[in-house]
């Protein structure tokens, strides 16, 4: 027997000891407390042979209970967890509280769904993983958190000891009556001030058109000092265009301040409202319904609707505010609240997004998409969309990648310093996309794919490569380098440091730089990744690095292009195609590429994509 403990802070700590101590086998998943108690309880624990849930150390993990359940998941068992907590023939009855025409249902059913993929993504799918590995065994799942109730069911062995202390602390906070009066007061003196605030902001902008929806401000990196990309698809550079970024209203969920003081931005969340008003609702709405409360899981899946209602009312009243909104362009596809999605559909508000990763097509119970019109990467993206019960759009146009148009505008342009000298000097170029680690050691052992072992496989790998690779010159490119700060890597960094032929980029100041350098490259070796489809989309050659030192496939179990050799189970295949992709012409790995064009990212005209959206977008403006 095992016990596995999800959430645990300092207090659970005793038990596990005991339990180690009654000779137990017993792991935990997450370290539920601040940075600086983290280290300190794992040390704590490992004194006694507590660890992790060890992952990162098994042997061999089976493809099919590893990547594929976490990305794919094949066996819906999400699908499967929220339909037991409101089948099709409740949730319908729900409908009105969101929708004035009850045509809401499927946006119901994809919003529960993110809800219980969460709990898959962080939980579920690695004991999933551990059920596999040892499917003998008994293995207890202890968690003291309400949330772990939406957990999907992915293993026969696994029990799951589920005590919510944390709702009631919750509810404990909340029913002291000196914090009731004190809620209806405040509410009382703030709600003059905060209309005042509230209707200079809705003067301000009452006229705007177009809304940007934006997902955490406009840059994509962790600071202006790792900085990937910048987020300008949908600004036209025409100054009178509605698509101007000084034209253009920014209504921002995740609490980021405008980076512009000329932009209109405005973030939505900060907006005060009249929490006596949505008390009202939301509990005359939890009255309503909780008639279709049966049995213990459609009380689970209740109380997810009427928490979701809330914060749906919210942004309603928000939203309505903006009276000559017409159209949301939302910034990232599966991200944006579907609550969020709801008010703006309730508000007559048209919807638009364009695909953010092509990988997203093959995916089940993760990346939904409920938009009006969605700008996907080809052909064969919209028809699948179209075939997929986990998506509700009604307007599918294939335009391409969307970040592919760099790729072609940097090609033989813009040569990165890291790599000028070496082209110059007639070396193959060879770029290679990894994937950051976790900072602690604690964390490293859970993760099935981007733990210390895999990364140094990785590293190890990569400098066998180019002990094989005559005249190749080898950039190794990551999102960040704050993993590098670890002593773990300190000594496979100072024997790559040592190759003359290898090189860390190092370069985060400079946006769209790892665009450049793969727009420059002779050959991309990837770890699954956004930039690898946009590479192959206009005929630059990748490879994918889909193993690890205990897996041999990774996201080929979840998708595999259809099928294709482009995936790589082990060194020999990665140093035999690349010497192929590289040295060889004609290459029958070249010719697989050129087909993937015709098949898998095809489109009527390529390039300009850019051009083409913000030229559909203005048709639309117009039509409404």
């Amino acid at each position: 027997m095992q016990i596995i403990f999800g959430y645990i802070s300092s207090w659970q700590v005793p038990i596990l000891k005991l339990l180690r101590y009654l000779k137990f086998k017993v792991y935990y998943l997450y370290i539920n407390t601040n940075v600086n108690k983290k280290e300190r309880i794992a040390s704590d624990l490992k004194n006694k042979k507590i660890y992790p849930l060890p992952i990162e150390l098994e042997k061999e993990i089976l493809s099919e209970a590893g990547f594929s359940t976490l990305l794919s998941d094949p066996n819906e068992f999400t699908y499967k967890k929220n339909l037991k907590l409101i089948p099709d023939s409740i949730l319908e009855k729900y409908s009105n509280l969101f929708s004035k025409d009850r045509k809401c249902t499927k946006k119901l059913r994809l919003l529960i769904q993110d809800i219980i993929y969460a709990r898959q993504l962080s939980i579920s799918s690695k004991l999933c993983t551990w059920s596999a590995l040892y499917p003998k065994e008994k293995i207890f799942y202890v968690s003291f958190k309400f949330r772990c109730f939406y957990m999907s069911d992915t293993g026969h062995n696994i029990y799951k000891i589920i005590i919510p202390f944390d709702l009631i602390n919750y509810f404990i906070r909340i029913i002291k009556i000196k914090n009731i009066f004190s809620f209806f007061k405040k509410v009382k003196t703030t709600e003059k001030n905060e209309q005042d605030i509230n209707k200079k902001i809705f003067q301000k902008f009452e006229n705007k058109n177009i809304a940007y929806i934006t997902h955490k401000g406009l840059l994509y990196g962790s600071s202006k000092d790792n900085k990937l990309y910048e987020k300008s698809l949908y600004y036209s550079s025409e100054a009178n265009s509605y698509l101007h970024k000084y034209n253009i209203l920014h209504l921002d969920y995740s609490d980021y301040a405008s980076p512009d003081k000329n932009f209109c931005w405005v973030c939505i969340n900060k907006i005060k409202v009249s929490k006596i008003k949505f008390f009202f609702q939301t509990l005359l709405a939890g009255i309503k319904t909780c008639y279709l409360i049966r049995s213990w899981s459609t009380f689970l899946g209740w109380l997810i609707l009427i928490h979701q209602y809330n914060t749906y009312i919210k942004y309603y009243e928000v939203i309505k505010k903006f009276k000559n909104l017409k159209i949301a362009i939302i910034d990232y596809d599966i991200l944006c609240p579907k609550t969020l999605l709801l008010a703006l559909e309730m508000n007559n508000i048209k919807t638009v997004a364009t695909q953010e990763r092509f990988m997203h097509t093959f995916c089940k119970s993760y990346a939904n998409v409920t938009v009006d019109t969605y700008y996907v990467a080809s052909k064969f993206t919209a028809n699948f969309l179209k075939r997929s019960m986990y998506n509700d759009i009604k307007n599918l146009i294939p335009v391409g990648i969307h970040r592919s148009d760099y790729l072609s505008l940097y090609q033989n342009n813009n040569i990165p310093k890291e790599i000028f000298k070496a082209k110059n000097d007639g070396k193959k170029i060879l770029v290679v996309l990894g994937y950051d680690s976790p900072l602690d050691w604690f964390e490293s052992y859970t993760s099935l794919h981007s733990n210390w072992t895999s990364q140094i496989t990785f590293l190890e790998d990569i400098i066998k490569l180019s002990k094989t690779l005559k005249d190749t010159y080898i950039v190794v490119r990551y999102k960040s380098l704050n993993w590098t700060n670890n002593k773990y890597f300190k000594k496979i960094l100072e024997k790559i440091n040592s190759y003359e032929n290898i090189v860390i980029s190092s370069n985060f100041k400079e946006s769209f730089y790892s665009y450049k350098l793969c727009a420059n490259a002779d050959l991309v070796i990837a770890k699954s990744t956004s930039l690898a489809d946009e590479c192959l989309s206009i005929g630059i050659p990748v490879l994918f690095y889909d193993y690890t030192h205990n897996m041999k496939q990774i996201f080929s179990s979840t998708f595999d292009y259809s099928p294709s050799r482009l995936m790589c189970h082990d060194f020999k295949d990665l140093s035999e195609k690349s010497k192929s992709l590289l040295f060889k012409n004609p290459s029958e790995l070249k010719d697989e590429i050129s087909e993937l064009n015709k098949t898998i990212y095809d489109l009527d005209k390529r390039g300009n994509i850019k051009k083409k959206i913000i030229g559909n977008l203005e048709t639309l403006i117009n039509s409404v």
